[in-house]
């Protein structure tokens, strides 16, 4: 379970500015009580957890420092870049907000409760609001759901080069009930997190540097570091589902090849370097429907492999209508009063502009969303 807070009273000052997060936000006064804060060593972390924390903590601060304004603060002071950047290089990760900082490493447990939305809470808020739980939390459910699909498939490929018909079987059966279990998962943001809030409170501060000129960033974020240096970082795309490591092991266990794979490789480098590493051993594994395949006169076991498939093409189904839900629809909402306004002021003009709505990741939505569903398909299809 990830660090409620550092062990080590020296690492105070980070912990307190972060339990006021949300508020020093709403009121404004972030950008004083950043001033504040002394610029702390990072030699005294000593263990992954520690790191992890600190990675979530900085990160959410300097997202909040960049984007709690507008303009937004170009220039984030030496007393969060240069230990968030420390950290990131000890982590392999870029710098910035991804994934692992906004979902992974964000939660904790009442002690009281179990892993359910009732008794998680967050370490890093932006905004303190249940919507913005929800929004990390489901996916650390979705994520514990099929957390166990690692030993299972990895001893499923096993399994299938010692001829070991029954394991395989037995693991493809389990693997399209969990798989069917996480779409489940995946409904409970509904009820929890409204949409207008999401697009236009919360999404903005997971943005990156990357495209990002017209917003006040010309420079992406500047990182500026105490011997007067500076890191100018205007590549780097904000936190998204695509870099759970998960679904990216699932393709590469089950087989799933997509035609175009550019944007999925373009995510597994804002994955933590362990999974990044991880993720490279089992692409060298073969896949089980390769097994399968051998197998053409099983149908059995084609049918196990193909509920797979199905599920796991339905979770992204499922994962298109929240996409749009979330962010299309508030974005035409958006798009559709620009054009109004136009019109009134200007006369007739273009009513039906079809513009490319970008995720957090930065990658045309719902083009590749339909792609990975759409490569999502089993041997009898």
């Amino acid at each position: 379970m990830p660090l409620r807070a550092f062990d080590d009273p020296y690492y105070e000052p980070w912990d307190n500015i972060n339990s006021q997060l949300s508020t020093l936000i709403s009121s404004g006064t972030l950008d004083e009580a950043v001033e504040k804060i002394p610029l702390l060593k990072t030699d005294r972390l000593d263990s992954e957890l520690e790191y992890r924390r600190a990675y979530v903590v900085l990160a959410f601060l300097v997202h909040a420092h960049v984007w709690s304004r507008k303009p937004p603060n170009e220039c984030i002071p030496a007393q969060i870049a240069e230990p968030f950047l420390e950290v990131c290089n000890y982590l392999r990760l870029g710098p910035v907000l991804s994934y692992a900082g906004l979902c992974s490493w964000n939660w904790t447990i009442l002690e009281t409760g179990s892993l359910d939305l009732r008794h998680m809470e967050t370490l890093s808020s932006f905004t303190g609001t249940r919507g913005e739980a929800a929004f990390y939390h489901v996916p650390v459910l979705i994520e514990r759901e099929g957390g166990s699909l690692v030993h299972l498939l990895i001893g499923a490929v096993r399994a299938a080069a010692d001829g070991s018909r029954m394991m395989v079987l037995s693991a493809l059966e389990e693997t399209a009930e969990r798989l069917a279990r996480m779409g489940e998962h995946l409904g409970k943001m509904y009820s929890r997190l409204d949409s207008r809030f999401f697009y236009h409170e919360l999404r903005p501060f997971f943005a990156g540097g990357k495209g990002m000129e017209d917003k006040g960033l010309p420079r992406g974020m500047v990182f500026q570091r105490s011997n007067g240096s500076e890191l100018h970082c205007k590549f780097t795309i904000g936190g998204s589902a695509a870099q759970s490591s998960l679904f990216h092991f699932l393709d590469c266990m089950l087989g799933v090849v997509h035609r175009d794979d550019s944007v999925f490789n373009e995510m597994r480098a804002y994955m933590p370097g362990a999974h990044r590493d991880f993720l490279e051993e089992v692409s060298k594994l073969p896949s089980l429907r390769v097994y399968v395949e051998e197998q053409s006169s099983d149908l059995e076991l084609q049918e196990a492999y193909d509920a797979c498939l199905t599920r796991l093409r339905a979770w992204r189904g499922k994962h298109i209508a929240m996409v749009s839900k979330y962010i299309v629809q508030p974005a035409r909402e958006v798009e559709r009063a620009a054009v109004v306004g136009k019109l009134e002021v200007d006369g007739p003009g273009e009513t039906d502009k079809e513009w490319e709505l970008q995720g957090t990741g930065g990658s045309a939505l719902i083009p590749f969303l339909r792609q990975a569903r759409d490569d999502t398909v089993g041997i009898a299809a």
